[in-house]
């Protein structure tokens, strides 16, 4: 689970992406608002998904996507089911790489632990503006780097689980 806001506390969720496990590979789904009045649509329609997920995995999920998730869901009206469990690989990473990196940044990671370097990312602090910018102009050339952002961001995820528990 990977989310895009449009900044930090109250702010609207616009892109919950998922990745899961199947028989047949890795499924990919983003749950994308195409303006403001979306979020309670992408919410419930990730809601859904979750009754049936046993667990969840996320980068910081435990600190900022599973509480911003559950403060949007409120302000929306949306009732979010809860995971039976969640592993967070933030706090995975930090007892297994401890020292070996300048920080846990999960983009400092995916560099020197997975060898990989992101060309023409959006770098997060600006997928905020550009969602923004989106809305108001519906000039949609940034939001194809959002998605990618976003995708890149669940396959490191995987990427990091591997390396850690092969």
């Amino acid at each position: 689970l990977d989310l895009e806001t449009t900044g930090l506390s109250m702010t609207p969720v616009f892109l919950i992406g998922t990745m899961e496990c199947t028989c047949d590979g890795f499924l990919f789904r983003q749950y994308f608002a195409r303006d403001y009045s979306e979020e309670m649509s992408i919410l419930s329609a990730f809601s859904e998904r979750l009754q049936d997920t046993a667990m969840i995995v996320t980068f910081n999920g435990k600190s900022f996507d599973v509480p911003y998730l559950k403060n949007r869901a409120v302000a929306t009206g949306v009732k979010l089911p809860r995971p039976k469990s969640h592993l967070d690989l933030l706090h995975e990473a930090r007892r297994h790489y401890g020292r070996r990196t300048p920080n846990h940044k999960l983009q400092t990671l995916e560099r020197i632990i997975c060898g990989k370097c992101r060309e023409d990312d959006i770098p997060g602090a600006e997928i905020p503006a550009a969602y923004h910018e989106f809305v108001r102009t519906g000039n949609a050339r940034k939001i194809g780097r959002i998605l990618e952002h976003n995708l890149h961001d669940l396959l490191t995820m995987a990427d990091l689980m591997r390396r850690m528990w092969q």
